[in-house]
């Protein structure tokens, strides 16, 4: 018998309920991930503007670390690395997704020495005796943040790991390019990667725009 679609002509969309009960688990826990750090990226960024940027903006004169900038320069240009997993994979091109997933390993180091050098900047300006206000925001955006990062770090050292394992190897090779769920942790990778750098984005830009 033809599918109801084909008989009637009417396409019944699945409920939404039911579509994320059919998801896979890793996506499922990725989406929460995902939904859970936002929260906490909109809660901050809401707590900062309504007691704190009216307050500040004009009384002092601060300036915005410099690696600030250059850390989110860093991890933009790792996003666009990030961007070739997939098809990296498509084409069953292990040395490809290793040297992304380097890449992505060493732009996350390489943002975590930026962050240092910027809170040193910070603490070089000497605002923090008059702004002990600011000091807990900064603290938990940077260290919420590098904690995300620090996670993506692992998932891309632990992908490598298991992908130089099988490098050499053409019978291991085809059984993790032909398995779903391979392909859906390098997509959990790369959403969770982008989703993080666009919030150190806005967040940059709004500290930019209000300092």
């Amino acid at each position: 018998m033809k599918p109801y679609y084909e008989r009637t002509g009417i396409n019944i969309q699945k409920p939404v309920f039911e579509r994320f009960e059919r998801m896979h688990p890793f996506k499922m826990i990725n989406y929460l991930i995902l939904s859970i750090s936002g929260m906490l990226y909109a809660f901050i960024a809401f707590m900062f503007i309504k007691y704190l940027a009216l307050e500040l903006h004009g009384n002092f004169e601060f300036n915005l670390p410099n690696f600030f900038t250059v850390s989110t320069l860093l991890l933009v240009c790792s996003v666009y690395f990030s961007s070739q997993l997939k098809r990296a994979y498509q084409n069953e091109d292990i040395s490809l997704i290793q040297k992304t997933l380097s890449i992505m390993f060493v732009g996350g180091v390489l943002f975590f020495i930026s962050q240092s050098i910027a809170w040193m900047e910070l603490l070089q300006q000497e605002v923090f005796p008059k702004v002990n206000n600011i000091i807990p925001y900064l603290f938990v955006v940077s260290a919420l943040h590098l904690a995300f990062i620090l996670a993506g770090m692992v998932m891309s050292g632990f992908l490598f790991y298991n992908y130089m394992l099988i490098e050499h190897d053409p019978v291991k090779t085809l059984i993790v390019t032909t398995n779903p769920t391979e392909k859906i942790k390098l997509e959990n990778l790369v959403s969770y990667w982008h989703f993080n750098t666009i919030a150190w984005t806005v967040l940059f830009l709004m500290f930019l725009f209000i300092f």
